[in-house]
């Protein structure tokens, strides 16, 4: 029963506009839990937000949401394509479940798993709303990553390919003019997400072959 009702959970989930998903980033993960760390460990800043507010931190919190039912489904199909015998023969030798799980099961699964996360990170890729109302801007002063202790600051804000293509294409004063910058900006997000698809594709075909067809 509990795993039906999370079953129709999930595809409930891939079904939500992901502008529903930036709402919810926005509500639980800035105004919720981000108010409270500024309460706890930044008081002497407060009124002005440190957590508070937008930053590449609960953008990554509400991308992660965001894909998290295409990440299950493709697990669930690849640990259910599993052939029940090599389960029980298993278990027959001694292993317990956990072991099965992590040393049989989960390798012989992560190709599947693995496609999973190629189709969850093109989609995130080219997510621009959720991203316009839990962190993006249109110019940030300085980059999360930077050389001051602690090297990456989750709490501020971050530019990003496809608001920068929103931005420039349809915000412009002269569209005419900017038709090249969008060009530019469109060809460097879609070689980003090649490249990544290419190597996440690379370690999924690797694998596939250690763990189909190798022996255990």
């Amino acid at each position: 029963m509990i795993v039906r009702l999370v079953r129709i959970a999930v595809n409930n989930l891939a079904g939500i506009p992901s502008i529903v998903y930036g709402i919810f980033g926005l509500g639980f993960f800035v105004y919720g839990i981000g108010s409270k760390i500024d309460q706890l460990f930044f008081p002497e800043v407060l009124p002005t937000p440190t957590f508070g507010t937008g930053g590449i931190l609960w953008a990554s919190l509400t991308l992660a949401l965001l894909t998290v039912p295409v990440v299950i489904v493709s697990t669930e199909e690849a640990l259910g394509a599993i052939p029940r015998e090599i389960r029980e023969g298993s278990l027959a030798l001694g292993s317990t479940k956990f072991q099965t799980l992590m040393r049989i099961l989960l390798p012989m699964a992560s190709p599947g798993i693995m496609t999973g996360l190629i189709l969850a990170m093109a989609r995130a890729a080219g997510e621009v709303a959720p991203l316009m109302i839990t962190g993006v801007v249109k110019l940030a002063p300085t980059l999360p990553l930077d050389g001051n202790f602690p090297f990456l600051h989750l709490d501020r804000k971050f530019m990003h390919l496809g608001f920068h293509i929103f931005d420039i294409g349809f915000q412009s004063p002269n569209v005419e003019a900017a038709k090249p910058m969008v060009f530019v900006t469109t060809l460097l997000l879609v070689l980003i997400v090649l490249t990544m698809s290419s190597i996440a594709i690379y370690l999924r075909n690797k694998m596939k072959k250690r763990y189909t067809f190798g022996t255990f």
